[in-house]
């Protein structure tokens, strides 16, 4: 039996949490979300406007731990338009890569930080990656659904419609709110996350996206 008819039977689980430390609740078989709320800040908001402005060109860049710091920094320091938002930010995306580097135990990570001003990945969908932090700074964030009201059997070949059983269910993450997505891999061995970047682009909206990659 292979691992994509081992994982048909599991019921999956997402968990929020009060603090960074437990993230590794991502690595139980049976969870495939771990998200923690937390407070808008109106420094880091500002900066964002700032980056929206500007035509901001996005960080790509693969990272080692040792480097995180000196990698992060020099990347922000690219962009100028030095203020207490750039500063807040930069530390904010160090504090959670040293966090994802502890759960993945990864040699290397993908850190993406951009502008976004399309609809991206619009239908529903899982990560074909072992696990993947998101963070949306400011505008909508990543929108996901338990797997109860999914049709899993209609996620390559259906439309949103023949997905979802049940819009209502669908959740929303916050601006600021950070999570850790598992994908549907064989290194994975469960069901990933089912779940898609929000509609802005007809309404003309930004959004500050923080990703990182294992």
């Amino acid at each position: 039996m292979n691992w994509i008819s081992d994982i048909i039977s599991y019921s999956m689980q997402q968990v929020e949490i009060n603090h960074l430390v437990d993230f590794p609740l991502i690595l139980h078989k049976r969870t495939n979300l771990v998200y923690m709320k937390r407070e808008l800040d109106s420094d880091i908001l500002r900066y964002a406007d700032l980056l929206f402005q500007h035509n901001f060109s996005g960080i790509n860049c693969v990272i080692a731990q040792p480097a995180l710091v000196s990698v992060v920094n020099d990347e922000l320091d690219k962009i100028g338009l030095h203020t207490v938002g750039k500063i807040k930010l930069r530390e904010d995306i160090i504090n959670l890569s040293q966090q994802f580097f502890q759960v993945t135990k990864a040699i290397n990570l993908r850190l993406i930080l951009k502008v976004v001003a399309n609809d991206g990945c619009a239908k529903f969908h899982t990560d074909a990656y072992a696990l993947r932090l998101l963070c949306t700074y400011a505008g909508r964030a990543t929108e996901w659904i338990a797997d109860e009201y999914v049709n899993r059997n209609k996620l390559i070949t259906g439309t949103n419609e023949d997905i979802i059983k049940d819009f209502s269910k669908v959740q929303a993450m916050q601006p600021f709110e950070v999570a850790i997505l598992k994908g549907e891999t064989q290194q994975t061995g469960t069901k990933g996350i089912v779940h898609r970047s929000p509609a802005i682009q007809q309404l003309g909206e930004k959004r500050l996206l923080l990703r990182l990659d294992y």
